[in-house]
């Protein structure tokens, strides 16, 4: 068996996500907050954001093993802000959530979109740790089509629809993530030069 030298990060990630879903669930229930359900349903989805940028950038700086830990973590953090809309907002009900989704965003078709999105960031998530080599070597071009399908739906989700601080903070993680891709694009770029170089 080969000794994973990630493993003090990965417990480390993976106690952090779970502390931050419980603090919000016990915040929620000791603090007086003018609206309970929205306020976990959202923050739920920030965990899930923020395990999102930690592994889309670990991705970028080619730490796949790390990148992967945090990839399963975010779509848990996901799965659990599903599962709070549903029960404390919609009442597990889909006409409430298109209804909502209408409200929102104009268009209550989007659930759709939604459905999607949750459905193939399982997938995704199932796919890499059931079949590793598979997912590996998969097309190029699909893996891209879904990290750029999953950064637009996170960018509709913290800049487009956000105001203030999360909106601040979605443009931050962008500006990052923007960076990383453009130095990873690059130094790419910059090695295939230098192997064409006789």
């Amino acid at each position: 068996m080969v000794a994973d030298g990630n493993r003090p990060t990965k417990i480390a990630s993976a106690l952090s996500c779970g502390m931050l879903l419980v603090a919000i669930f016990i915040t929620s229930g000791l603090w007086k907050i003018e609206d309970t359900p929205d306020f976990v349903t959202r923050q739920t989805a920030r965990v899930a954001v923020l395990f999102w940028a930690i592994a889309a950038a670990l991705l970028l700086t080619k730490n796949r093993p790390l990148a992967r830990w945090n990839w399963t973590l975010a779509c848990a953090a996901y799965l659990v802000h599903v599962a709070t809309a549903f029960d404390r907002i919609h009442g597990w009900s889909h006409v409430a959530a298109f209804q909502h989704v209408e409200e929102v965003s104009g268009y209550g078709p989007g659930i759709f979109v939604s459905y999607c999105f949750s459905l193939l960031w399982l997938a995704d998530v199932l796919w890499w740790a059931l079949d590793f080599d598979s997912y590996d070597s998969r097309p190029i071009g699909l893996d891209w089509a879904i990290h750029l399908f999953f950064a637009f739906i996170v960018f509709n989700g913290t800049v487009v629809y956000e105001t203030g601080f999360i909106r601040w903070a979605g443009i931050v993680i962008f500006l990052f993530l923007g960076i990383l891709f453009v130095r990873r694009f690059m130094s790419s770029e910059n090695v295939s030069r230098s192997r064409s170089l006789p």
